[in-house]
């Protein structure tokens, strides 16, 4: 029956719209998609080793500093030879200071430009030129004299440089503190000089505590070059010109007995260091 309605419908020219039925699409299911989980780590286990005692420190021994001594082969210098010796290096290095402090108190009026560079001359010859090329101050060479240190061998001439200043420190720091105390403390020009009186009053001061209250009987100048003695030599045969002149004073004042002293005297050639 359905084809014989077709073909009538065909034959009558009408045509039926004819709609396909729409066919529902189901959605497949998804499978909903899963994080992947983090590898665990497996932290690794430390292997504990057994660890050894710890020794126990012993306390550590504190360094007992020996004390300097004179070298062997040396015989320390007579006190009488350290009084020569100083007054001798007083009498070249400042002795020009005496006539001049004389003069300004006497009110003499002249120009002391002249006496100062003489000074300043004699100065560098006596503390820089004798040691620079003899190891040892005019002094040295009358008292018969020298410096060693404990290696037996001559300090650097900066050591007998800066020893020979102890009386241009003293007399410069006392000065400027006389002219602190008339200017006033409470100035600030007082509060200056004061402070530069000390710092020049201070190496010669630490010197004299250092020889009172050492047990080595050493200076500052000593113990800041490793430890320095002032010992006996013996005449020197290579001396010529006026270092044999000096050697010559030596002998001099050793012939007046000026070397006589409680200390025995049977060392005195003792080889020169």
């Amino acid at each position: 029956m359905g084809l014989l309605e077709k073909a009538g419908q065909i034959n009558t020219g009408e045509t039926t719209n004819v709609v396909p039925a729409a066919t529902e699409v189901k959605p497949q299911p998804v499978a909903a998609e899963t994080a992947p989980e983090p590898e665990q780590v497996q932290s690794k286990k430390r292997s504990r080793r057994k660890r050894a005692p710890r020794k126990k420190r012993e306390p550590r021994a504190k360094k007992v500093r020996a004390a300097k001594e004179l070298p062997e082969g040396f015989v320390e210098a007579s006190r009488s030879q350290r009084v020569i010796r100083r007054g001798s290096d007083f009498a070249v290095s400042y002795g020009w200071t005496v006539p001049l402090t004389v003069l300004t108190a006497w009110g003499s009026y002249f120009d002391p430009t002249y006496a100062f560079l003489l000074g300043i001359l004699l100065i560098s010859f006596n503390l820089g030129f004798m040691p620079y090329t003899t190891g040892r101050t005019v002094g040295n060479w009358i008292s018969r004299t020298t410096f060693i240190t404990t290696k037996m061998g001559t300090p650097h001439q900066s050591y007998l440089f800066l020893k020979g200043l102890t009386f241009p420190l003293v007399m410069i720091g006392l000065i400027m503190l006389l002219t602190s105390t008339s200017e006033g403390f409470g100035s600030k020009t007082g509060q200056i000089l004061l402070v530069t009186s000390l710092a020049f009053l201070f190496p010669p001061l630490l010197d004299y505590l250092f020889y009172r209250l050492k047990r080595d009987n050493l200076g500052l100048w000593d113990t800041v070059y490793g430890g320095v003695w002032m010992v006996k030599t013996s005449k020197s045969a290579e001396s010529k010109g006026w270092l044999k002149r000096l050697e010559q004073l030596g002998d001099y004042s050793e012939a007046q007995g000026w070397w006589s002293d409680n200390e025995s005297n049977e060392d005195s050639g003792t080889t020169e260091g």
